[in-house]
């Protein structure tokens, strides 16, 4: 899943390039558009993760909740 976060952040990086043009995005080096794209990534990778968190929060409480409901049942 790395590489797809990966991937997915050069091409923001990209299409930033783009925005800048030729002139302004000669100016800025390599270097510093691979810590862009390594900044986007660890974003996506993150808001990803807190999305899998809540998601994972919602099972369980779901859970809990049916096994009170089945304890109770009659």
């Amino acid at each position: 899943m790395t590489q797809h976060y990966e991937a997915h952040a050069n091409r923001i990086v990209d299409a930033f390039k783009e925005l800048l043009g030729e002139e302004v995005a000669a100016q800025i080096t390599d270097e510093h558009y691979d810590e862009l794209s390594m900044l986007i990534e660890s974003a996506l990778s993150n808001s990803v993760i807190e999305e899998l968190e809540k998601a994972a929060d919602n099972v369980a409480a779901l859970a809990a909740n049916i096994r009170k409901h089945a304890e109770n049942y009659d």
